[in-house]
């Protein structure tokens, strides 16, 4: 039953790891599409005052 916890202590922390990196790649990509928008914007001369994804409350555009 040792064996078992051990394994099953190691599968978590590497889901664990695996939902951390999913999350920073998701993070990563509201803040690149916001950031693409922002530039648009800024090029066509008009205002933008969308926050950015850390700041809405929202991760995902």
């Amino acid at each position: 039953m040792t064996e078992w916890r051990a394994e099953h202590a190691q599968s978590l922390e590497k889901a664990k790891e695996q939902g951390l990196e999913q999350g920073r790649a998701e993070v990563y990509e509201a803040i690149a599409a916001w950031n693409k928008r922002r530039l648009a914007a800024e090029a066509k001369g008009i205002p933008f005052n969308e926050p950015p994804p850390s700041q809405n409350g929202h991760q995902h555009g």
